[in-house]
């Protein structure tokens, strides 16, 4: 069920850069870096298996290599928070500039990215929630308002650029 989570995050995250190249006019390099970063970040989803790996055979593995492969889990994850940042920073700098979205789902995304950068390097505390929460709360502002006017939002994005 995790990879059918998975495959929309891409979609979405793909989709929605696509959208900004159109809004950003030539060239369009704020939608194209975040396109990578949150690629990135898909890549890494798709990859990673180390928790898999903790919780495979549990009751036969030594209790120390459990805990390593737990925690060599927890640093990827907070290792893939500096791709999802960084393409949450520059998805919400392409719709700051461009003005497809309004103004404050620009800046939570800005402001979520630099969270997620800076909770990379205190990641073994709890400051990272924040900024992770404004994330997913921003994809889902941007998806109610896509899924209520889309027309509207995709026209402003083709005249614009």
């Amino acid at each position: 069920m995790a990879l059918l989570g998975l495959v929309a995050l891409t979609w979405f995250m793909v989709g929605f850069c696509l959208l900004l190249r159109r809004a950003e006019g030539e060239p369009p390099w704020r939608s194209t870096v975040a396109l990578v970063f949150g690629a990135l970040f898909a890549a890494y989803l798709f990859t990673d298996a180390s928790w898999e790996a903790a919780g495979n055979r549990g009751a036969d593995l030594d209790p120390g290599l459990a805990h390593f492969a737990f925690d060599l889990g927890n640093l990827g994850f907070a290792n893939a928070w500096v791709s999802m940042g960084s393409f949450a920073a520059f998805a919400g700098w392409a719709v700051l500039k461009t003005g497809v979205f309004r103004r404050w789902l620009g800046w939570l995304m800005v402001a979520s990215g630099v969270g997620l950068v800076l909770s990379r390097f205190v990641w073994t505390t709890n400051a990272w929630l924040l900024p992770y929460a404004l994330f997913w709360i921003w994809v889902i502002a941007v998806c109610i308002r896509l899924r209520r006017k889309p027309s509207v939002t995709v026209r402003r994005s083709i005249s614009e650029g």
